[in-house]
């Protein structure tokens, strides 16, 4: 499971006023312990800074990489923003948070054939697809463009477009089964998600968070942006992959408890 630190987001209040202050001792903190609870790659979103996004953008890149070995996914609707930012990323692993088929889609895929990035693909041209055959027609369309645009599976990360249950109870399915369209049709295609999206509006979000975090793994769901900070995910991600499998003899499970605290 590839994971992605979301905490370095704007539309995190906590990490806005971080931003808008520069206040480097709280950044660090979130970049330091993110790459301690297994972060890979970091999210980077300053866009809720408005018209500071670049500048803000390109210091926090630099932040990451002075403290972090983790990579780098840049994110933004901002094809300027994002091309300015990348130009700051030496030497990590680097992806693109994102495009649609209708929407930034041949800027986006310059950028990713320029620095051999990866790309965050969402499967929505007009509007988004609320109902399954639509989803999938959208992932085959998607899918194939970005190949006929020279990227590879393997550097497409096909986000399953997580709704909340709040406003409709049938939108955890729906991702679910597009998420086993994908690795069916595409197995060397990343399926990602924001997990936390799925329990916006409602109560003890990390019991649904946890479920459905479970369910996408087995369904496979390769790489996620959540808060691997978050006890609840990593309790959830350590026996998730037992269930599903992907764990030998149990024997992460079995570290893990042995090396949590908590036990």
């Amino acid at each position: 499971m590839i994971i992605v630190g979301e905490k370095l987001n704007s539309s995190i209040p906590r990490t806005l006023a971080a931003l808008q202050a520069w206040d480097t001792e709280t950044l660090v903190s979130l970049i330091e312990f993110q790459q301690l609870e297994g972060a890979q790659y970091l999210d980077l979103n300053t866009a809720m800074c408005e018209q500071r996004e670049q500048e803000l953008l390109i210091q926090l890149v630099q932040l990451v990489q002075e403290h972090s070995s983790c990579g780098i996914m840049l994110d933004s609707t901002s094809v300027q923003v994002l091309s300015a930012a990348a130009a700051h990323v030496k030497g990590r692993p680097l992806i693109f948070n994102s495009l649609t088929l209708s929407d930034r889609f041949e800027p986006v895929c310059q950028l990713a054939r320029e620095y051999g990035a990866g790309v965050v693909a969402l499967p929505i041209d007009a509007a988004m697809p609320h109902e399954l055959k639509a989803r999938c027609d959208a992932v085959d369309t998607l899918i194939d463009r970005l190949r006929g645009n020279g990227i590879p599976d393997d550097n497409i990360y096909l986000d399953a477009l997580v709704e909340t249950l709040a406003t409709d109870t049938q939108s955890a399915r729906c991702t679910l089964d597009t998420i086993r369209y994908t690795r069916e049709h595409y197995p060397q295609v990343h399926c990602i998600c924001g997990v936390s999206n799925i329990s916006f509006g409602l109560p003890k979000r990390s019991l649904i968070n946890s479920a459905f975090l479970t369910m996408a793994m087995y369904c496979g769901l390769d790489s996620a942006i959540l808060d691997p900070t978050s006890i609840s995910v990593q309790d959830t991600l350590a026996a998730a992959a037992a269930v599903c499998g992907q764990d030998e003899y149990c024997m992460e499970y079995i570290t893990y408890i042995r090396e949590t605290k908590d036990n």
